[in-house]
């Protein structure tokens, strides 16, 4: 496994950001709930999809005390391993992730697998039941890991999913437009592409 063992360490441990933001954790000596850094390819990977953050509900509530309380699962989690499946994949159990896998099998052919080309992250790594009491305009957790994120995955395309997602990207380039735009850290460059949520797709 070529997962980054610092960037993974730092984020299961990290407690920083407030409680107010609506995250809470499986009880007070335990870190909040949340994901690892990446879920999907290990190294490179051309698409780096970004949401908000994840989200915690009773069909992943189980999911969530599991990698919490356990390094190993949370690492699993960060290969795209649930149990003895694979988390993010056709027809999985996260209808969120489906928009996803879909783009995957347009780029690269039906029968891919998500890992094998593209990572999902957060900008908020700890998990949430809605986002209502996140913060606007500031974004603490992707201040502190997302440059880490990219420098590891070193993907072609910066896929924001939602326009939230899309104006942090702006706001870091300095650059307001509705068109796709290129980013560039630590001499690494990407196009940064904006998807609506999958919600949206819905009725």
């Amino acid at each position: 496994m070529s997962l980054d063992k610092q960037l993974f360490r730092d984020v299961f441990d990290c407690d920083k950001c407030n409680h107010n933001y609506g995250f809470n954790r499986p009880t007070p000596e335990k870190p909040y709930f949340k994901f690892p850094p990446t879920i999907g390819a290990t190294g490179k990977a051309d698409l780096l999809f970004v949401g908000i953050n994840p989200r915690i509900s009773e069909n992943n509530r189980n999911l969530h005390h599991r990698i919490i309380g356990d390094k190993r699962a949370f690492a699993d989690l960060a290969e795209n391993r649930d149990g003895d499946k694979a988390y993010i994949a056709t027809g999985c159990k996260e209808k969120h992730y489906h928009h996803h896998m879909n783009i995957v099998k347009m780029f690269y052919g039906e029968g891919s697998r998500f890992e094998d080309h593209a990572v999902v992250t957060e900008l908020f790594l700890c998990a949430t039941g809605n986002t209502q009491k996140l913060p606007r305009g500031h974004y603490p957790c992707a201040n502190r890991f997302f440059d880490r994120v990219f420098l590891k995955v070193q993907p072609r395309f910066v896929i924001c999913i939602w326009k939230r997602v899309f104006d942090y990207f702006q706001k870091q380039a300095h650059i307001v437009t509705d068109e796709n735009f290129p980013i560039t850290i630590g001499g690494h460059t990407s196009a940064v592409i904006y998807l609506p949520h999958p919600n949206s797709y819905r009725h």
